[in-house]
């Protein structure tokens, strides 16, 4: 039995051991890992916090997307408007007419001008 004894007093003493060195394992284990267990927090806070910020970016650009649409539409209509508006050669033909008109009605009024003088000098 003495025998026996010193074996299981030998297991404990080993076990006891083996107990003692996991949880000093243990307590190294949590000691070293607390700083990538705050960094995993600070990371999740990071993380939300730029998903919020992505979230109001994407917002921002669609706002101004629409607005720029807004802008497409108002340049389409500018544009299809201008389509109908004379153009400078359009202008200088206009012009060339009118100055052709003005001398005609020149030489009308100068005609009349002179029946004008006839007729108030041929008064008896």
């Amino acid at each position: 039995m003495k025998g026996r004894r010193v074996q299981l007093a030998t297991v404990s003493q080993w076990v006891s051991i083996v107990a003692l060195l996991i949880s000093i394992g243990n307590v190294l284990w949590a000691w070293f890992s607390r700083p990538a267990r705050d960094l995993g927090t600070r990371l999740d806070q990071h993380r939300t916090e730029t998903d919020k910020r992505f979230d109001e970016t994407e917002m921002r650009i669609d706002t101004a997307y629409e607005g720029l649409k807004g802008h497409d539409r108002r340049i389409q209509r500018v544009e299809d408007d201008l389509r109908h508006f004379p153009t400078k050669d359009d202008l200088q033909e206009l012009e060339v007419k009118v100055i052709a008109i003005k001398t005609e009605l020149d030489i009308v009024a100068k005609v009349v001008g002179r029946i004008d003088d006839f007729l108030r000098s041929t008064k008896p």
